[in-house]
């Protein structure tokens, strides 16, 4: 069930206020979309109450330091799940699981348009990069520099990519499948967009989240019963 939404966090930004639903969802913004974005998702999920990661250096934070290193968003974010979003999401949910901090909350990742965390993702180098390609590079949070362990997790995982995208193809994607025990569940959805299909597919996005909420709800609870 969902949290008090009067109790304010500094990292959680509650999108549509749901005090008796009975999952929440935590979209972890990637480094090239505006965080505001996602804010409508959660409208037409009415079980679901869905809030918004505010890093540092964001949003309502930017008076705030940028954090550079996974370890250092495990230590503040779990101060103080369904999880949508980048290689953060998956780096919290294996802290949360390994140092029993409620890791067993967690239902579903779903990661979009991102390579595996414990692999480079296969850009280009400096050396092969254009000058207006190594600023826009040097603008993604230095975080995805850290390589995380292979050791898969016991939560399903779901991956979305972009036919069009130019640096992350399907079977890069198809990898994620190392990271999770549940394969049963794994799967990777394709859509017809770039590295933002999220706001290229908005519905047809928004539809299959929608849908694997609840197949991977369905099966975990039958599951439960057997």
């Amino acid at each position: 069930m969902a949290s008090n939404s009067k109790n304010s966090h500094p990292w959680f930004e509650i999108c549509q206020s749901r005090p008796t639903a009975k999952y929440q969802v935590f979209i972890f913004p990637s480094a090239g979309t505006p965080g505001q974005y996602y804010r409508e998702w959660g409208k037409d999920f009415p079980e679901y109450e869905f809030s918004l990661i505010i890093y540092p250096g964001r949003l309502t934070r930017m008076s705030e330091n940028l954090l550079t290193t996974i370890k250092e968003y495990h230590m503040e974010m779990t101060k103080g799940l369904i999880h949508i979003g980048t290689a953060i999401n998956f780096a919290l949910a294996k802290h949360m699981i390994d140092t029993n901090n409620k890791g067993n909350l967690i239902k579903l990742l779903i990661e979009m348009g991102r390579g595996l965390p414990h692999l480079k993702d296969p850009d280009l180098s400096f050396s092969q990069m254009t000058d207006e390609e190594i600023v826009q590079d040097l603008k993604k949070m230095a975080v995805g520099d850290d390589l995380l362990s292979a050791t898969p997790v016991n939560v399903p995982i779901i991956v979305y990519g972009g036919e069009k995208e130019e640096s992350v193809k399907e079977p890069f994607l198809n990898r994620w499948k190392e990271l999770t025990t549940t394969n049963a569940l794994f799967r990777v959805r394709i859509f017809n967009g770039h590295h933002n299909f999220q706001s290229e597919c908005q519905n047809e996005v928004l539809e299959s989240v929608q849908q694997d909420f609840k197949y991977s709800i369905e099966y975990l609870n039958n599951k439960e019963f057997h």
